[in-house]
């Protein structure tokens, strides 16, 4: 990344307009350590106070965030529930080598689904509230499963997501977390030892996650590029394998080409030609790259969100049951536009599109950055 710091202030650059860009995309951190590393005399002096200030707050926050998350995993170990961090802090030491230059706004945690019903009452008993408590009632309905199960804590300002392996449903397929968990990794956190994905896993995982949100973000293709730098030793046949079990080859050639286009992420050379010889990838990467670079910021529309996704899974018809499947699963928005009794559940398949296209329409009108 240090050459394109280089290229970039080799040119008149409007400051404000850059540290608003790596604001909105949480790259702040990242942007200061890069910027006082290769060209600190080229900062205007009030826009380096400014640049330190934000990444001062930053670093309060991660420490803060770690010793919560730290918390909350040793209290799930005690109660026999084995969790599995990640995103967040725990990808900020395993990819950055450093907590506070990643931004990140919560802390995710994955477990199995029969744990979180005591996962609930714990986090209940520690003050958290969660963001829809009726989810898991005796009278809801047991399809009723959302994005990640949400839990917020007003007096510590920290929100915690919980995710399952029916919560992820961004994955072309159930992803097996016994599987997972057989390759674990400690990653020193907050003097603590926590176990997170290891690399090989890690890597097509993000890249899924950047796919699931567009990669509306250039932090999500700087984790592909921090990751990959952070372990020269990577097995990228191990990394290959673990892309194929849960069918996201291209979102993860995907995330990879992103990241040697943008930031010159060293992907092998073999790697790198398998993702380029792939039309569809390279395809949709420019098409990426154009809204990343571009000054105003346009999100895709309900149509581009579908077809983006129906491309991202290789073979006509399991991309159309990929695409078709996210756009008529309800999530917690749908249930919040109604509630409906139990018996009618099966109804939010048919009010899900409805809502997408009043959200989104069939023309990008909106010019905000995704919140997560």
């Amino acid at each position: 990344m240090a050459e394109q710091i280089q290229t970039l202030v080799e040119q008149p650059l409007d400051w404000a307009c850059l540290f608003s860009e790596a604001a909105e995309n949480s790259i702040t951190p990242l942007l200061e350590r890069q910027l006082c590393a290769v060209v600190p005399e080229a900062i205007p002096p009030e826009y380096l106070a400014q640049l330190k200030s934000a990444s001062r707050a930053n670093t309060l926050r991660c420490l803060y965030m770690v010793a919560e998350l730290n918390r909350i995993l040793e209290l799930f170990e005690s109660h026999g529930i084995p969790p599995i961090p990640y995103k967040g802090p725990v990808l900020a030491q395993q990819a950055y080598g450093d907590i506070t230059l990643r931004e990140f706004e919560d802390l995710d945690i994955i477990l199995r689904q029969r744990q979180l019903p005591q996962a609930h009452e714990i986090l209940l008993g520690m003050g958290y509230q969660a963001k829809f408590p009726w989810i898991l009632s005796p009278g809801a309905a047991a399809s009723l499963v959302p994005g990640e199960y949400n839990y917020r804590s007003l007096e510590r300002r920290v929100m915690v997501e919980l995710h399952t392996e029916m919560t992820l449903r961004h994955f072309p397929v159930v992803p097996c977390l016994d599987h997972f968990s057989q390759r674990l990794i400690p990653v020193r956190l907050g003097g603590r030892d926590v176990r997170t994905f290891c690399a090989e896993d890690a890597l097509p995982i993000l890249c899924i996650h950047g796919s699931k949100d567009f990669w509306e973000r250039i932090s999500w293709v700087a984790d592909i590029s921090e990751l990959i730098q952070a372990h020269p030793q990577l097995d990228w046949d191990a990394v290959r394998q673990c892309a194929e079990s849960l069918k996201a080859q291209r979102m993860l050639y995907l995330g990879l080409t992103l990241a040697g286009r943008l930031l010159g992420a060293p992907v092998p050379r073999e790697i790198f030609e398998s993702a380029h010889a792939d039309a569809v990838v390279s395809a949709v990467a420019g098409e990426v790259e154009a809204r990343l670079l571009s000054r105003e910021f346009t999100p895709l529309d309900a149509a581009g969100r579908f077809h983006f996704r129906r491309r991202l899974v290789p073979g006509a018809l399991a991309g159309w049951r990929y695409a078709i499947r996210l756009t008529v699963v309800p999530t917690e928005e749908d249930w919040m536009m109604v509630r409906l009794p139990a018996p009618l559940a099966p109804l939010y398949i048919a009010l899900r599109p409805l809502r997408l296209l009043r959200k989104y329409g069939w023309t990008s009108r909106r010019a905000a950055r995704p919140s997560t």
